[in-house]
């Protein structure tokens, strides 16, 4: 989906589609779509997947946006077979079709399957090398979370101070104690939500300060948010209190007798009785199941970790937009889009694939993608503000910010290089279909139905109908001739045209690539000059319909199959 964001900057509404997988045998994974804004498929799909291992999978720092693809498009493979696929597509364009709506991918799977990556999913139709555009997270009006919504959260509205107890970990070396730049993460995040106020409230304290961290742990929490390093393996699954590290050698824990908060079984708890909305745990590891599930299962409403590592410029970015958007009262999921699509921006920017000399920051190709929201509640705005007019006012900007932040995003990738751009292109006439025709009643309730039927068609057809005025600087013409060409064929409606004699008779001739066909209302007279287009081989033979609903009923087989045979018989004579 495109961004849809008015100037009002109006805030994104997300809907579930909601997804249920879980292994049935050695071999096979179940799934099922239980709730969709479009229904719901509860007939379980079996997907032949034998026993997954985490190399299968892996996403590590040194690996590339292309493995992240390979990844991505086997995943969606499991998780979004036929029918599953066909209705996520269709809840894709009926969200696009609404005004601030997104669509929120809810997964309920089980043990084995809970820690894969899905972060990763990308367009199984989208062939070619990987580009950033073939991600879904890579859509600002997407949001991917786990576990099912089955406990409640209060949303009154509030101006209370929102305390956020940032816990850092620190080295061991006095030289060197804070080589994860923890520090620096809290500077970063105390400064990008200065402008709130006294609206949020934050503290740091080291994690080797253990009686401070201890009294803080009595006390109330809103955000809790842990920098530092995460060992997620086993029931004892925890995070480092100090750390102790030659180069070149392993990570250690330097104490020999941790305190207990540091494990997750302990903390969890203590954060529960905290009051605690939302724990960010921005280390490498912290997303893997071993060391959510005690949060989860002590009734956390909201909880992000990272898939595998993380490097400090990304967690940086991430964290500091994530909770700028929060403070102001944005929808986690909003927040969490912003903050991705921030670190995808940075990325763009300044790629991994520069000499370390020429690179401002060091981020890796797929950091955008780690970051996992576990939200086990229906509502996503963890503290929503009164509608005070200030506090308006600083949702408003939050919101404008996301807006600027996902235009800009767009931005940098239409500044791709001219071979990515092609692939973009290639993808974006690969479904797109455009509608000509009059756009005025009664002539446009017909192309609407048109559309619709495109939209819903299995083979994924993206409609197009040109009934806006074209951007400053191109005239009528050029803007039809640059849709036809980025389009996968042409449907003309010669009922009563107007404009539409002219737009052919520009295009048409030199567009053999291209496959027109048009239709006409059973009875209407067609335009004179009609019978000069059927010189272009590339002008199939003309549908006549009686009405709406016959003209959908012929669009397989008399539109839509004599354009896919032109297309694929490739040939311009």
């Amino acid at each position: 989906m495109a961004p849809r964001l008015t100037p009002a900057a109006a805030g994104v509404r997300f809907v579930d589609f909601a997804i249920r997988a879980w292994r049935s045998d050695s071999r096979h994974v179940s799934v099922i779509a239980h709730s969709t804004p479009l229904g719901s498929l509860r007939h379980p799909v079996r997907v032949d997947l034998p026993q997954v291992r985490r190399a299968d999978v892996e996403i590590g720092f040194d690996y590339s946006l292309e493995r992240a693809a390979e990844v991505g498009r086997k995943l969606a493979g499991v998780l979004l077979p036929e029918p599953i696929g066909g209705l996520f597509l269709e809840s894709i364009r009926w969200a696009a079709s609404q005004p601030a709506v997104g669509l929120r991918i809810r997964l309920c799977l089980d043990e084995e399957l809970i820690d894969l990556p899905w972060e990763c999913l990308y367009r199984p139709d989208l062939a070619g090398p990987a580009v950033p555009s073939g991600f879904f997270l890579a859509d600002g009006d997407l949001s991917l979370v786990r576990e099912a919504p089955g406990q409640p959260l209060a949303a009154e509205t509030s101006d209370a101070v929102q305390r956020l107890l940032f816990l850092g970990t620190l080295f061991d070396d006095p030289n060197t104690p804070d080589l994860w730049f923890v520090e620096e993460e809290f500077r970063m995040l105390r400064a990008h939500v200065a402008e709130l106020g006294s609206r949020i409230q934050l503290d740091f304290l080291p994690t080797s300060a253990a009686d401070q961290v201890e009294t803080r742990l009595a006390t109330s929490i809103d955000i809790f948010h842990y920098a530092g390093h995460v060992e997620a393996e086993g029931p004892e699954a925890h995070f480092l209190q100090l750390v102790r590290w030659e180069e070149g050698g392993p990570i250690l824990e330097a104490r020999p007798h941790p305190s207990p908060w540091t494990r997750a079984l302990h903390l969890a708890p203590r954060l529960k009785a905290a009051g605690t909305r939302l724990a960010v745990f921005n280390a490498c590891n912290s997303g893997h199941w071993p060391f959510v599930r005690p949060f989860m299962e002590a009734g956390l409403p909201a909880l992000m970790g990272v898939q595998g590592s993380v490097t400090n410029d990304a967690a940086l970015v991430f964290s500091s937009e994530l909770y700028g958007a929060l403070a102001a009262g944005l929808s986690l999921d909003e927040a969490t889009t912003q903050a991705r699509l921030g670190v995808l921006d940075l990325t763009l920017k300044d790629p991994a694939d520069r000499p370390a000399h020429l690179r401002k920051v060091q981020v890796s190709a797929n950091d955008w993608l780690r970051f996992m929201v576990y939200m086990p509640v229906a509502e996503a705005v963890l503290f929503p503000r009164s509608d005070r007019q200030a506090a308006g006012r600083a949702k408003r900007e939050a919101r404008a910010r996301r807006a600027d932040r996902l235009e800009t995003l767009y931005a940098t990738l239409a500044k791709l290089d001219d071979a990515e751009q092609s692939r973009v292109i290639s993808q974006i006439y690969r479904s797109r279909v455009l509608i000509l025709g009059r756009f005025d009643a009664p002539y446009k309730t017909t192309l609407d139905a048109l559309g619709r039927a495109l939209d819903a068609h299995p083979a994924g057809y993206r409609k197009h109908l040109f009934d806006y005025e074209p951007p400053p600087g191109r005239n009528l013409t050029e803007w039809v001739r640059h849709h036809v060409l980025t389009s996968r064929f042409v449907i003309a409606d010669l009922t009563d045209p107007r404009s539409v004699p002219y737009e052919l008779g520009s295009v048409v001739p030199t567009s053999p690539s291209v496959p027109f066909v048009p239709i006409i209302r059973e009875g209407a007279p067609p335009f004179a000059m009609a019978a000069d287009l059927k010189v272009y081989p590339w002008v199939l033979p003309t549908v006549t319909y009686r009405d709406d609903a016959d003209l959908i009923a012929r669009l397989d087989a008399e539109v839509i199959a004599p354009a896919e045979a032109r297309l694929a018989a490739g040939s311009t004579g």
